[in-house]
């Protein structure tokens, strides 16, 4: 036991725990909604508000350069202020029911503008208490390697407090950032902080644009698991709303159409750990990163848990998750983790590295196994597609060359017929291996909306004309390009074959392409 020495917790602890916490300025808004999230379940706890009542409000101002966030829960009573806001990891939150429960999350502001103001006021009470840190002075300190000063001096020195008449029948908490720093402007474009909220923050479905939440509902009443918390949050009087739309839109991408959602528990035999939801697509590969949706997100309390590839891509995970890295970037969806000894690190990155993790990693990684499986089978699925799809329109480009007389001569249908044939030969394995998928589909909804998608797009077998496909056109008749040409004119046109033929600036299909437009044109 040290018993002749006091520890001192230096002036660096402060700026550690502010802007040296986080490696994205806008964890900055997940800390303050979770904070307001934590103030109105008391306050819908204490009777203060009802449910649905809460608002959680954002402001950015780019031309003042001032973001502040707003709420109407609990608020702070002037007594406690000071020990609630002056104090550094001394939280009275219960680390299983509340959001955020070390009480550092709100120093995060310091690191990246000049002041922060807390302002609140409880109910009944006729004072706003309003705390403000002084984030230019606090930065001068740390800087001068002269100044050694205890996290408990530094704090008085930067901090001032005052009280101001107010409504007793306010209750409300805001934080304002003031003087946004010049690098950090990012903080200001509304656009990125609504799309990073959409996914972040524990906000609503859109049910204009995402049709499935019903399923989920369904989904979670059916095993008894109750729906995630949500909250009314506005960015600059604009509802926030989570960011999943279908079908889903990406700039500079085709459009993905979305074919239906599948929910799944997490279990550790009987024990439930979590459950997860994901949208069925064609998983045509991964998803580019202009999809700013993309990747399965991990969440706790409803709040997303470090960034987008969190649970791929995070350095501390303790096995691998996934059987590709890559996997995690097919899919679209929320892994939501109930269990609640699975705490979030003090970065709010990941869980703690404990038994529990442990435990719910392995679980999910027998989920993800299955989701490997699904697009994989998509990717077969897709080729046999086209195998068979390109054998039908080879089939059906011949029949109406046949039929129009667009063969160059007699060679030329029989070297088109035997590339048919090659095409043809590949259809019997093609088919088998799609029946062996959709035999597997059975019990598995979502490779079963897949199969459907993908059989709903082969291009039909065509009808026969009553022509002879098999074998030769009869000789003498005038059913090829070359019987229609005079002696001169089929000298030319082989001259012309023979030089897009040996040209290197076309390859073999873009060649024959060319060939068959000119013989077209004849025909």
């Amino acid at each position: 036991m040290l018993e002749d020495h006091n520890p001192v917790f230096g002036k660096n602890v402060i700026e550690t725990l502010s802007e040296g916490m986080y490696d994205n300025p806008l964890f900055l808004f997940r800390e303050y909604v979770q904070n307001s999230a934590d103030a109105i379940d008391d306050a819908e706890k204490c009777g203060i508000l009802k449910n649905g009542e809460g608002e959680i409000i954002i402001n950015i101002n780019g031309n003042d350069r001032e973001i502040s966030f707003e709420d109407n829960g609990t608020g702070i009573s002037k007594d406690n202020v000071a020990r609630m806001l002056a104090n550094i990891g001394d939280s009275q939150k219960d680390r299983k029911l509340n959001k955020g429960f070390r009480g550092i999350g709100r120093l995060g502001g310091l690191g990246y503008c000049k002041k922060v103001r807390f302002e609140t006021s409880a109910k009944y009470e006729s004072t706003k208490t309003i705390l403000e840190w002084d984030a230019n002075l606090l930065h001068e300190i740390l800087a001068d390697k002269d100044e050694h000063i205890s996290a408990g001096d530094l704090i008085k020195k930067i901090t001032t407090i005052k009280y101001v008449p107010c409504d007793s029948f306010l209750h409300f908490f805001k934080v304002s950032m003031i003087g946004i720093n010049d690098n950090n402007d990012e903080l200001l474009d509304v656009d990125e902080v609504r799309k990073y909220l959409s996914m972040v923050a524990p906000v609503p479905f859109d049910y204009e644009k995402f049709m499935f939440k019903e399923e989920i509902s369904k989904f979670l009443m059916e095993n008894n698991i109750p729906e995630p918390q949500t909250y009314n949050l506005f960015l600059n009087k604009d509802q926030v709303y989570k960011g999943y739309e279908s079908p889903l839109r990406i700039e500079g991408h085709k459009d993905v159409e979305i074919l239906g959602v599948e929910c799944r528990p997490i279990k550790l035999e009987d024990t439930v750990l979590g459950w997860y939801w994901f949208c069925v697509t064609s998983y045509e590969g991964v998803l580019p990163t202009k999809c700013w949706q993309r990747c399965m997100r991990l969440r706790k309390s409803n709040i997303q848990i470090g960034e987008a590839d969190c649970i791929s891509n995070h350095p501390k995970r303790g096995i691998s998750l996934w059987r590709e890295e890559r996997g995690n970037n097919y899919f679209i969806g929320e892994v939501h983790a109930l269990d609640d000894d699975l705490t979030p690190n003090s970065r709010r990155d990941y869980f703690n590295q404990d038994d529990a993790c442990r435990q719910f990693e392995s679980a999910l990684t027998e989920e993800f196994a299955g989701l490997y499986e699904l697009y994989r089978y998509a990717s077969v699925l897709r080729n046999k597609n086209k195998a068979i799809s390109s054998a039908n329109q080879a089939e059906r480009e011949f029949i109406d060359k046949d039929k129009t007389g667009g063969f160059y001569n007699n060679q030329d249908r029989i070297t088109e017929k035997e590339k048919l044939d090659n095409l043809k030969a590949q259809v019997p394995a093609a088919q088998k291996t799609i029946d062996n998928i959709k035999k597997k589909s059975v019990g598995n909804s979502a490779l079963s909306k897949i199969v459907e998608k993908f059989e709903s797009e082969i291009l039909p077998v065509p009808v026969q004309p009553n022509i002879n496909i098999a074998g030769n056109q009869k000789q003498g008749r005038k059913e090829f390009v070359k019987d229609k040409l005079s002696k001169d004119g089929r000298r030319v046109l082989r001259k012309v074959f023979e030089v897009i033929n040996s040209t290197s600036i076309l390859d073999e299909n873009q060649a024959k392409l060319l060939c068959d437009a000119i013989v077209k044109k004849f025909a």
